[in-house]
């Protein structure tokens, strides 16, 4: 990575982690008014979503740790610096999520035979504040793109700019999965508060106290798959899987029609961490004289095609395994 997109992308993260802390402050001061609020209203219903707060507060604080310990220099043990923090944390904040969620589905069941009494109006309001609060934060961080939109690809590359032939834009970008997985929790927890205030309503219109744990039901359904597929991009990337935005054969298939190249082999693809694309491929090249010329090439193609920033090519004469995966 040059000079200047190791500078871009700490902007880009120390802007993450500007609005990281305002939301995290506002998530906090919030908790504290809904647990107040709960223990007020004797609202069960208003402290199961104050745990659902608490959580979202955890995830944001492990949100703001892991993108600035990624910023921390490279070191002899550890090459690629610590990059791979932000999906262990996205990967720890999936799990809470989904273990929350069967928390909420256990606690839903049970208050089905007990519907607890509340007071549904002082509820009600405080859900109301509760969605302000994440509103704001939601769109605080909406918007965000995976690691460091234009970051990828060096200024004199003049087609960087344009979408290349399969439609690819290079401000398409992967989400960064950290602030993906926050924004995640901001949503869960806004549908907290949306099926809360629901909740009040049809407890003060008709006095029915079934409604909180049937609401609370249909919001943990609601999240659970969307955090199962953050867990997977997490378990995907970790497991040094192919990108989800690259196709294997087409980068192959791209490189074989490079002139002079006869062959690749053992070629790899994988997600350091969100918007880091790297690989490492055997290139097999009949005129080894023109292997600078090539690999220039090579590297040019990956880069302004494919968004591969970080490509080890290993230039070879004839091999017998050239057409091997």
């Amino acid at each position: 990575m040059t000079t200047e997109e190791e500078r871009r992308r700490n902007n880009l993260a120390l802007e993450r982690m500007k609005k990281l802390k305002i939301v995290l402050v506002l998530t906090s001061s919030y908790l504290v008014a809904e647990v107040a609020g709960g223990l007020l209203t004797n609202s069960l219903a208003l402290l199961a979503d104050a745990g659902h707060m608490l959580t979202d507060v955890g995830g944001l604080t492990l949100a703001l740790f892991a993108i600035s310990y990624a910023r921390r220099p490279a070191t002899p043990q550890r090459t690629y610096g610590f990059y791979r923090m932000e999906i262990l944390a996205s990967l720890a904040n999936g799990v809470a999520l989904i273990l929350l969620s069967i928390y909420i589905l256990y606690e839903a069941y049970t208050r089905i035979f007990a519907p607890p009494e509340v007071q549904s109006l002082s509820m009600t309001i405080v859900a109301a504040i509760g969605l302000g609060v994440n509103l704001t934060g939601m769109r605080l961080l909406g918007g965000e793109k995976g690691g460091g939109h234009n970051y990828h690809r060096h200024h004199h590359h003049d087609s960087s700019s344009h979408p290349d032939e399969h439609g690819h834009d290079d401000k398409e970008e992967e989400k960064n999965l950290n602030i993906e997985g926050a924004r995640l929790e901001l949503l869960s927890d806004m549908l907290g508060s949306i099926g809360v205030i629901a909740a009040g309503a049809i407890i003060m219109a008709t006095g029915l106290y079934l409604a909180d744990p049937i609401v609370s039901i249909g919001l943990a359904v609601f999240i659970l798959p969307r955090t199962w597929s953050l867990l997977k991009k997490s378990v995907h990337i970790l497991m040094e899987g192919v990108p989800s935005n690259i196709s294997y054969e087409e980068v192959k298939n791209a490189i074989l029609q490079v002139r002079g190249v006869t062959g690749i082999f053992d070629m790899h693809i994988w997600t350091i961490t969100s918007g880091i694309n790297a690989l490492s491929a055997h290139v097999v090249v009949i005129d080894t004289g023109r292997s600078n010329a090539i690999l220039q090439e090579i590297n040019s193609l990956l880069e302004n095609r494919f968004r591969i920033t970080h490509a080890t090519i290993q230039i070879e004469s004839y091999h017998s395994e050239s057409g091997a995966p």
